[in-house]
């Protein structure tokens, strides 16, 4: 049963939600998580509204003690762009009048934020590796090209996308050849004329 603390009734939000997949992430990485409890947790995640929500959704994990740390604590990293980046913590990419494009053996944050205006935007998940069974894409863009590529058993799923100005999503990629992937959830909002292309290798 789980332990009640004073602060259970305390709102969250982002951060907290992040943090929490970050975990769930970590814990089926381990083998602490078969893959259709771990996406049972991670929707009762973005359902969380406290502290107490989120707790509920990591008790009996060995990693629950690092949801609300008192103080930092060290967990696990993945290299980006030569730095290393905390596991659960967003990582932004900008597309203002930029390419962004990352192909080939990169290594995938759990969380990642595209932002700009006038940019492009392609990321190759095909050979990446990536952090665990979920990575989140949140797109905050407009007026841009988004190109996104995955795997045989690579699922993308973006029925919570915002499509405004004239955006469109073409999705060429269909379902996965194969079972078991990882899945890519696309959220946010894209709009003024942004196109959105999905395929598979």
């Amino acid at each position: 049963m789980a332990q009640d603390y004073p602060d259970d009734q305390v709102r969250v939000g982002t951060p907290e939600r992040e943090r929490a997949i970050g975990l769930l992430n970590d814990a089926f990485s381990g083998g602490y998580l078969e893959i259709v409890e771990f996406e049972e947790r991670s929707e009762s995640v973005y359902a969380a509204k406290t502290r107490g929500d989120l707790r509920v959704v990591l008790d009996n994990l060995p990693v629950a003690g690092h949801l609300f740390p008192e103080a930092p604590v060290a967990g696990a990293v993945v290299p980006v762009g030569g730095a290393v980046v905390p596991v659960g913590q967003q990582v932004t990419f900008d597309a203002e009048w930029e390419t962004v494009r990352r192909k080939g053996g990169w290594s995938v944050p759990a969380n990642i934020l595209v932002t700009g205006s006038m940019g492009t935007i392609d990321l190759d998940f095909t050979s990446a590796m990536l952090p665990g069974p979920l990575v989140n894409l949140e797109l905050q863009v407009s007026t841009c090209t988004v190109k996104l590529r995955v795997g045989h058993d690579q699922e993308i799923r973006y029925a919570t996308l915002d499509r405004s100005r004239w955006s469109s999503v073409k999705d060429k990629a269909g379902a996965p050849v194969r079972v078991g992937g990882s899945v890519i959830n696309v959220t946010g909002s894209i709009s003024w004329m942004t196109g959105l292309t999905i395929r598979r290798a």
